[in-house]
């Protein structure tokens, strides 16, 4: 077939998807494959420089290559990478992290810290589940094609232990469905139906690693007489640092509507968007002739898009408020050090660096900086 080629694979793009090369040296993307597969693939979708392909057959498979645990992996939309042993999985995740930094021109003051994770099945406790009549899964990648399985292999216990209970409550739709389903921190199972992702507030999947996260974040923000989480969702982050912060200014439109009874007092919810919420701050300590005045920290960790056209606001803001330390987190690598040489450009000290995964199984990984500003108010 014209659009058939058999190719060798050579590397693993950070994306998740294997890299090889045609016989005119363009570089073809293959997901599923494992570097030193030569495979028989079909190409789905050409550009300039480089295209996309399908596997059709697995000629001869790599030495790393591993049997995935799950019956449905290559179809559903989640894992990339059950085929690959984890320690290339980590590896890869973090030369491209490595590698973004560098393209967006910025040198590391020392190596960056590593948190690989130790759970890497059954971690996730939310997933979100698709369904129709009796069927019970996930949606094909790309697509709105329902995927069924009897369990996910990434999924914490309590999740698939009741299975077959959330099967049987879907199956009195008469209509496709999607319930998000939820360990809480105390263990009890919640369950959503048919609304937004993360309507009940957004958290971070896999708990072990969260909490390797918020004890990182909390050794490089000493105590502070006020800190701003900012996008900081329900104050994961924020709340850690709670004994050690006088105030506290947690804004993201997607804050709870109503404190929950747990949170500190100085802990303040704000309901608003953060470049907003930030402009009318500045506003306000200038119509009281106020000067920022004590430790004044921030957390940064805006979507995955970055912060886009935002930065120079937020950073203006961020300055005026006396800001001098900040911690910048990122689940995508390209946007977050884009980002990162933005504050550096502005006069911000890149400090320290660490990589966590909070997504074993995929090819997704959590950047975060500590940067520090040298600019004088």
């Amino acid at each position: 077939m014209e659009n058939e080629f058999i190719l060798k694979v050579t590397d693993l793009a950070r994306g998740g998807a294997g890299v090889a090369k045609d016989a005119e040296g363009r570089v073809v993307f293959i997901p599923f494959t494992a570097p030193g597969d030569s495979v028989r693939v079909r190409i789905v979708e050409t550009h300039k420089n480089y295209a996309h392909a399908e596997i059709l057959e697995i000629l001869e498979p790599s030495a790393d290559r591993q049997a995935a645990r799950c019956p449905v992996f290559g179809k559903c939309g989640g894992c990339q990478w059950q085929h690959l042993p984890y320690v290339i999985q980590w590896d890869t995740k973090v030369k491209g992290v490595l590698q973004a930094l560098q393209r967006a021109g910025l040198e590391l003051p020392n190596a960056p810290e590593l948190i690989p994770a130790v759970e890497i099945w059954d971690y996730r406790n939310r997933v979100q589940l698709r369904g129709m009549g009796q069927e019970l899964g996930f949606f094909k990648s790309g697509s709105q094609e329902l995927i069924a399985a009897d369990r996910c292999f990434i999924a914490r216990p309590e999740i698939n232990e009741g299975w077959e209970e959330t099967r049987a409550e879907g199956a009195k739709f008469f209509k496709p469905y999607k319930v998000e389903v939820e360990v809480l921190p105390g263990g009890r199972v919640r369950k959503v139906w048919n609304a937004p992702h993360s309507a009940e507030g957004f958290r971070q999947v896999h708990d072990g690693q969260n909490e390797k996260l918020k004890k990182w974040v909390a050794s490089v923000l000493p105590e502070n007489d006020v800190l701003y989480d900012l996008f900081g969702g329900s104050g994961n982050l924020s709340l850690s640092l709670a004994n050690q912060s006088h105030e506290i200014h947690c804004v993201d439109l997607g804050t709870p509507p109503i404190r929950p009874p747990s949170v500190p007092r100085h802990l303040q919810f704000h309901r608003s968007s953060v470049d907003r919420w930030l402009t009318h701050r500045v506003a306000a300590l200038k119509l009281q002739k106020r000067s920022p005045r004590g430790k004044i920290s921030a957390i940064l960790d805006p979507p995955r898009a970055g912060l886009k056209a935002q930065l120079p606001v937020i950073a203006t803001a961020v300055e005026s408020l006396g800001v001098k330390r900040l911690v910048a987190v990122g689940c995508d690598p390209d946007s977050w050090a884009r980002d990162l040489s933005k504050w550096v450009n502005r006069g911000w000290r890149l400090e320290k660096v660490m990589l966590i995964d909070l997504f074993p199984q995929t090819s997704h990984i959590e950047s975060v900086a500590l940067i520090v500003s040298t600019r004088v108010l």
